[in-house]
């Protein structure tokens, strides 16, 4: 009896780890740090010189929606591109911590620069690539269901109003009708 419930604890801590909400909280624990080593990249790079006001405020800005964007990249994209995040994260560290402090510090803000804007071009990228997806997806959707969806639901007393266009409310008298209106719209 013991053993069964120490068995029941072990299976619902792992269910617990492989689970949508652990992965979630992960996922936000680690975007917090992230928050804090960006905003000092920002800081950095930030066109406000000499007002520190204003330097924070951008920097602070700029870190949290970039990490927001990259939380949310992560959680609709990661499924397709981990590695590329994983990468993402390596050098956003390795500028955060400048373990090369041999290098001249003008080449790591530039570095900083160059590829700040381009995880933000990429990251942009691939929303728009996800926002299309979805788009068409609905578009298929509903051209699915106003295709199968009849008035009647009769096949043989079919009127002319048994097809129904979702976009217009046009009723049509066969499937092959409404296919055609349809890509009209």
């Amino acid at each position: 009896m013991e053993e069964n419930r120490k068995t029941d604890v072990f299976e619902q801590f792992e269910a617990f780890l492989y689970s949508r909400k652990f992965i979630f909280i992960v996922v936000i624990a680690g975007t917090i740090p992230m928050i804090m080593h960006s905003h000092q990249l920002f800081y950095n790079v930030s066109p406000f010189e000499g007002n520190r006001l204003w330097k924070n405020f951008y920097a602070l800005f700029y870190a949290i929606s970039f990490d927001l964007t990259i939380l949310v990249f992560t959680i609709h994209v990661i499924k397709r591109k981990p590695g590329l995040y994983a990468i993402f994260v390596f050098i956003m560290n390795l500028l955060y911590y400048n373990p090369f402090s041999f290098i001249e510090p003008s080449l790591i803000v530039a570095f900083t620069k160059v590829f700040l804007a381009g995880v933000l071009a990429f990251t942009g990228y691939s929303y728009a690539e996800l926002f299309v997806d979805k788009i068409a997806e609905n578009k298929r959707s509903v051209r699915k269901k106003s295709v199968y969806n009849s008035v009647n639901n009769g096949v043989n007393d079919q009127s002319k109003q048994d097809f129904l266009c979702k976009e217009c409310g046009k009723g049509f008298h066969s499937v092959k009708a409404l296919n055609r209106h349809m890509k009209v719209h």
